[in-house]
């Protein structure tokens, strides 16, 4: 009988208003598609309704609210229920990240506080994931690791220097990952553009979402915004064997935004 492999998702809850679309939603519905036992994480609510939506789709998975942040809630409630409901740990997607007006400064106005809280989250989270899972992940006898990262590690959006920072750092975390657990775990990051997302709408009405997506749409040479699925197959693929030799690499997802002079003559 062939063993199932399982995966934690870290940031894994749908969008927290009304259950829209989220990233980490859809990698912990892509995975359970693919076979995996899904372990959603999150302190969103919202986890609770990812994790039913798998099972309603036939997928097998479990919610744990949980901080990323804090040692002993991955060591005692991520990890240990992990074992204790699947016995082991293939996977891990570092997708959890921290968002607030506050964090919209360069750096002369940014809070040190503020600096500091979205470094603890976005980097800090993925380190202590990483740090606590990866001794669990080779017992199972090894996997993959997949960080949400941006394409922001090499671009710099005005007054989000945090942000920027945070990402560039992911991404390094990446690529000493790679190097210090291959062959057994390989490590790579996704770095999208901008992604349709529940939480980024706001109070928009769908007037004015359409305006926006159709504003945001014309700085991409593909011509529209991204899909959360879109997302959720490159983090399949980097977890699946049919990546088997790519290690340490940021894959950008942006649909050639990267690449593209959008200067009109």
């Amino acid at each position: 009988m062939k063993n199932i492999k399982t995966a934690i998702v870290t940031g894994g809850a749908m969008g927290y208003k009304n259950g829209g679309p989220s990233i980490g939603g859809a990698i912990s519905m892509r995975l359970a598609k693919d076979g995996f036992n899904v372990v959603v994480v999150d302190l969103g609510k919202m986890g609770k309704k990812t994790a039913e939506m798998i099972k309603a789709n036939g997928g097998n998975a479990i919610f744990i609210h949980a901080n990323v942040t804090n040692a002993k809630d991955i060591k005692e409630k991520i990890l240990k229920t992990t074992k204790e409901e699947f016995g082991g740990l293939n996977c891990l997607i570092n997708c959890v990240a921290r968002y607030s007006s506050g964090m919209m400064k360069n750096v002369v106005d940014i809070t040190e506080d503020e600096w500091n809280k979205t470094l603890d989250v976005n980097l800090s989270g993925y380190f202590k994931m990483a740090k606590y899972s990866v001794p669990f992940i080779l017992e199972s006898g090894g996997g993959t690791i997949v960080n949400i990262s941006s394409i922001e590690t090499f671009t710099a959006l005005p007054n989000f220097s945090v942000y920027s920072v945070s990402k560039a750092a992911v991404d390094g975390l990446t690529r000493t990952l790679a190097v210090d657990f291959a062959p057994k775990i390989r490590t790579n990051s996704i770095c999208p553009g901008f992604v349709k997302i529940a939480n980024s709408e706001n109070n928009r009405s769908s007037e004015e979402l359409e305006k926006w997506y159709a504003d945001i749409s014309k700085q991409y040479p593909m011509g529209r915004v991204c899909e959360v699925d879109e997302i959720a197959s490159v983090a399949s693929f980097l977890a699946s064997e049919e990546s088997s030799y790519i290690n340490g690499q940021s894959i950008i997802v942006d649909g050639g935004k990267s690449v593209a002079d959008i200067h009109k003559f």
